[in-house]
């Protein structure tokens, strides 16, 4: 999950690194956890898709991640985004297959 403050963070490692205090691999480490960040997002055009790879409903999707088929619809309708277990349960089913959980 991306915010506000790991991009202030990347700003201000920048800053530092073009005034000397900070080096290139620790810059290296920093853009890696900002792209990484970035990467991880969950938007709900990709929860969709996971959802219709997997041959899954909403209702059997809020099943397995033991949320409200509500909670799922708000997702993919961009009103809410996952949050913690779920957000990881949704790589772990995009990465590996909804077979990998259950």
């Amino acid at each position: 999950m991306i915010d506000k403050r790991l991009t202030n963070l990347a700003e201000m490692a920048n800053r530092f690194h073009e005034c000397g205090a900070v080096d290139k691999l620790t810059m290296r480490k920093i853009d890696a956890l900002a792209i990484s960040a970035k990467q991880d997002e969950m938007t709900p055009d990709k929860i969709k898709l996971i959802r219709e790879k997997e041959h899954i409903s909403q209702a059997v999707l809020a099943v397995v991640l033991n949320m409200s088929s509500e909670s799922v619809q708000k997702w993919e309708q961009g009103k809410t985004k996952p949050q913690g277990a779920a957000l990881r349960l949704l790589h772990v089913i995009d990465k590996k297959g909804i077979q990998a959980i259950i």
